[in-house]
């Protein structure tokens, strides 16, 4: 409603204007033939025949200017009227230019961005809960018509040809090297280890009976007559036990030690062993290979197009609040990280200069060729409407002006005669 109602607005506003404009003049004129057959005479009346006379030139002169500069007046091919129609490509250049150069001209947009708090600003935008909502559920709406851009089996394909690229080489083993050796950096692995430790006392717990069993179908049977069988087993098992208690107590322990030690090796070799390596590379070219994984990821792609969908058709969906939530706790972690902000600012403002500086001319030349392709009315009817009302308020000034010039004459002019 509100671009309509300013498209209306603006013709409404120029034709109301062009009204009071023509109605004074024609009250001048009016005004001028009652003075020239003024009732009983008298000297006033010749002030008021020369204000109205000078008041009519002033205004038609503006009407000509104004009318000259979008059409011929009265239709009269007068040489230079209709000053933009006939220099439309010439307006549509220099308008270009104007663009490109002064506001689009890398130094110009530099100095210009320098002042700018950029990342400030986009960080404000996020932190807004009603602006992040509408970034959040503009991403869930969109999300179905941007997936169904891709094919089905295309996607699978792409995705199968990207997995046997990653496992191709060195990159996959020596990936798994770097994450290896980043979880044993300072500790990192140790909520691993326990983990471990957790699942082997459930193990434990779980089997021991097994364990027992085993063992005791492993015993002779005269050892099994004296129950050494038993105490053996629950020797192994308490043995078992201890150590996994320890290890649990001791972040310190030896054998979590072994193990950090272990994985760095095994991280070492990972990046390094060229034989590993091309047992990795075979491992995965293998498993990729199998016909279960394009099957696999067909249906992950499915299942993702089905979940967008959900998501896009539950206005109220908890992906969507979750979704506005980080995006308002990135903007508030970005409000209060200075150095952060600042880097980023840093970047936004290269890019954008950068971008200027490749397509800033491109801009240019596409608002010269925009231009150039209106007809001749668009573009009267564009400049009319935008600065039309202004120019009529010229036609209004200049007749009033026009009148109080012509006082002044006329007074001048009784001064001289006498």
């Amino acid at each position: 409603m509100t671009s309509i109602t300013e498209h209306n607005s603006g013709p409404r506003t120029l034709r109301t204007m062009r009204l009071i404009a023509g109605g004074l003049l024609v009250l001048m004129a009016g005004l001028f033939v009652l003075a020239l057959y003024r009732p009983g005479g008298g000297p006033a009346w010749s002030y008021v025949a020369a204000f109205a006379e000078a008041a009519m030139v002033g205004g038609l002169a503006d009407w000509f200017a104004v009318t000259a500069l979008f059409r011929h007046p009265l239709g009269l091919p007068i040489p230079h009227t209709a000053v933009i129609p006939n220099n439309q490509n010439r307006i549509a250049v220099a308008l270009g230019e104007f663009v490109s150069v002064n506001f689009l001209a890398p130094d110009v947009l530099k100095d210009r961005l320098a002042r700018e708090d950029i990342a400030g600003a986009i960080a404000r935008q996020m932190a807004d809960a009603a602006t992040s909502r509408r970034i959040a559920n503009g991403v869930a709406d969109a999300l179905p018509a941007l997936i169904d851009l891709f094919d089905d089996e295309t996607v699978a394909q792409f995705l199968k040809r990207q997995l046997r690229e990653l496992g191709r080489g060195a990159r996959l083993p020596a990936g798994l090297g770097e994450l290896i050796r980043f979880l044993t950096a300072n500790g990192r692995h140790q909520p691993l280890i326990d983990a471990a430790i957790r699942e082997a006392w459930q193990y434990l717990e779980a089997h021991s009976d097994d364990i027992r069993l085993q063992v005791k179908e492993r015993t002779g049977f005269l050892w099994r007559a004296i129950g050494l069988d038993k105490r053996a087993s629950d020797a192994m098992i308490a043995a078992l036990e201890d150590t996994l208690v320890a290890m649990a107590a001791d972040p310190n322990h030896p054998v979590r030690e072994r193990v950090t030690a272990l994985m760095r090796k095994f991280a070492d070799d990972l990046q390094n062993d060229p034989a590993l390596q091309r047992r990795i590379e075979d491992m995965a070219l293998e498993t990729l290979s199998h016909p279960g994984v394009e099957t696999y990821l067909s249906s992950l792609w499915a299942d993702i197009k089905t979940t967008a969908g959900t998501i896009a058709g539950a206005p109220d969906h908890p992906v969507r609040a979750a979704l506005a939530a980080a995006i308002v706790r990135g903007g508030e972690a970005l409000i209060t990280d200075a150095p952060v902000r600042d880097s980023l600012n840093l970047r936004l403002r290269a890019f954008l200069t950068e971008l200027a500086g490749r397509h800033g001319a491109d801009a240019g030349r596409l608002i010269t060729e925009t231009i150039k392709s209106w007809n001749t009315a668009t573009i009267v009817s564009k400049i009319e409407q935008g600065a039309g009302p202004d120019l009529q308020f010229i036609r209004i000034n200049g007749t009033l002006i026009g009148g109080c010039i012509g006082l002044v004459i006329h007074q001048v002019s009784i001064w001289l005669a006498h």
